[in-house]
């Protein structure tokens, strides 16, 4: 009985934080020219599993790797659309499937029995993260000691998790509205640099969820993580078919992410990326922005996106 009740507890913030998906406003983004995508399965412990992979067209060379964990309805058009952005400034990028092929959800009552069977057994959950690292290693012209993962909700939960054991080659790591929970009680955190947690203030985890997190990296002497907090967000700030979307915040949260891979050397920054990244707005489409925000473009009117030099950006403001 003491572990269902503990069981229960680490759902609860995703039963709670998450409505009704609603169609996305304008679609996915056309995937960028100059990118070779696809389907990409592997298999674990006799299943099959399916996701998503983008890379640039004839790389020259293994090029650096970065997964994308999904969020708790399972992989799909956005965990695609963010691949597809980091496929943009060099990697090669993966959207995985931790549910198995053909396990997705369009409701809370679907996604609630499939992120329970991957979070109700910890080692069988590292097992997985392990074979998903493994397939897409031996797959793809990956550079291995070059790794970057992201993941939103029980997707960034994944990631701190990565952090938590530490896994061979990640040298970034970036969570978007995670649950903190500590699913396999590994203390102190291995990874201890280049380390992101992107917390909206209104996160159901509440400042207490944050805390909790930031006291084990403290416990680990860790010293380059960086937590950001957007005021006005909540759980699920930076899915566009979420009810709760925040435009602005979640453009900005991912400049600090792109940033990061900059700052290390993983991939170089282009003038004019932006707008493919899907960072700046684009004024003759709709709901970009949302209800309190407009598109605005010209040098003096829109904020300078980070990392760009280029003139005529367009942004929310």
């Amino acid at each position: 009985m003491r572990s269902v009740i503990l069981f229960l507890t680490l759902l609860a913030p995703f039963a709670q934080a998450h409505g009704p998906k609603h169609e996305w406003v304008g679609g996915k983004p056309a995937t960028p020219e100059g990118l070779v995508t696809g389907r990409f399965t592997y298999e674990f412990e006799g299943e099959t599993f399916d996701g998503y992979v983008a890379h640039p067209a004839n790389p020259t060379g293994a090029l650096p790797g970065a997964i994308v964990f999904h969020q708790w309805y399972g992989e799909g058009e956005v965990e695609q659309w963010r691949a597809e952005q980091l496929a943009v400034t060099g990697f090669v990028a993966f959207a995985a499937d931790m549910y198995g092929q053909g396990q997705r959800a369009t409701s809370r009552d679907e996604a609630i029995p499939l992120v329970t069977r991957v979070r109700e057994d910890a080692d069988r959950y590292h097992r997985l993260l392990s074979a998903i690292f493994a397939a897409f290693l031996e797959a793809y012209p990956v550079d291995a000691e070059k790794l970057s993962v992201s993941g939103y909700c029980s997707g960034g939960q994944a990631v701190l998790e990565i952090v938590r054991r530490g896994y061979p080659g990640v040298v970034a790591a970036a969570a978007f509205h995670p649950s903190t929970s500590n699913l396999t009680a590994t203390m102190p955190p291995t990874m201890t640099e280049n380390v992101q947690i992107h917390y909206p203030e209104l996160e159901t985890d509440g400042d207490e969820g944050l805390a909790f997190f930031e006291d084990e990296l403290r416990y680990g002497e860790a010293m380059g993580w960086t937590t950001f907090k957007y005021g006005g967000a909540s759980h699920g700030f930076t899915d566009p078919t979420n009810d709760v979307y925040y435009p602005k915040q979640a453009r900005l949260s991912h400049e600090y992410y792109h940033g990061l891979h900059y700052e290390l050397g993983l991939v170089s920054h282009a003038d004019g990326i932006h707008s493919v990244l899907g960072l700046a707005c684009d004024p003759e489409v709709a709901g970009q922005c949302g209800d309190e925000f407009t598109c605005t473009c010209g040098a003096q009117q829109a904020r300078q996106l980070l990392f760009s030099t280029s003139p005529g950006v367009c942004t929310c403001a």
